[in-house]
C-alpha cells in the first residue's frame, strides 16, 4: 500500500497511486514535470503549471491551474488565499466566479467530476475523486536530488 510518507515513490502516467507488484522503489516524476502534490485523482506539478488527473493533463489557464493548484495542497482556501494565488499569476479576485465557471466546465469535459466547492462567505474547497487505489490523501513528493 503507498503511503504519504513514501515520497521515494515515481508513478508512472496514468497510474497515480498505483503501487508496483514488484516492491519496485519509483520517484515522483512524470514526463509533463515533476508532481510535487497529489489530493485523490488531482496532482499538481511544480509551480502549477499543470493539473493531472488520473496522470493526465486537464488544459487549464495558468489562472485556472494557480487556483486549483492551490486547493490541491491546501485541501480549501479562504479569500485572501484565492486574491492571493490569482494575484500571483496576474489575475483579479474579481475575475473568481468566471475562473471557476471554466474550470468546472472543463473538467465536466474531460468527464471529471466538478472539483470545486463554494464555501459561502469563506472561501472554495476541492471536492477530492478518490484516485485508483480508493485514496482521498495528501500525498507530497519533492524532485529527487
Amino acid at each position: 500500500m503507498l503511503h504519504q510518507r513514501d515520497a521515494a515513490t515515481r508513478l508512472p502516467t496514468g497510474m497515480i497511486g498505483a503501487p508496483l507488484a514488484s516492491g519496485e522503489i519509483w520517484q515522483p516524476v512524470f514526463e509533463h514535470g515533476w508532481v510535487i502534490a497529489r489530493r485523490g485523482a488531482l496532482a499538481v506539478t511544480a509551480h502549477s503549471v499543470e493539473i493531472l488527473r488520473h496522470g493526465v493533463p486537464i488544459g487549464l489557464s495558468p489562472t485556472e491551474a494557480a487556483l486549483i493548484g492551490l486547493l490541491i495542497r491546501r485541501g480549501r482556501a479562504n479569500q485572501q488565499e484565492i486574491t492571493a494565488a490569482l494575484q500571483g499569476v496576474g489575475s483579479l479576485s474579481a475575475c473568481l466566479d468566471v475562473t471557476v465557471h471554466r474550470i468546472r466546465r472543463k473538467f465536466a469535459a474531460a468527464g471529471a467530476p466538478d472539483p470545486v466547492e463554494r464555501l459561502r462567505g469563506w472561501g472554495l474547497r476541492l471536492r477530492v475523486e478518490p484516485d485508483i487505489s480508493g485514496s482521498t490523501s495528501l500525498w507530497i513528493g519533492r524532485p529527487a536530488a
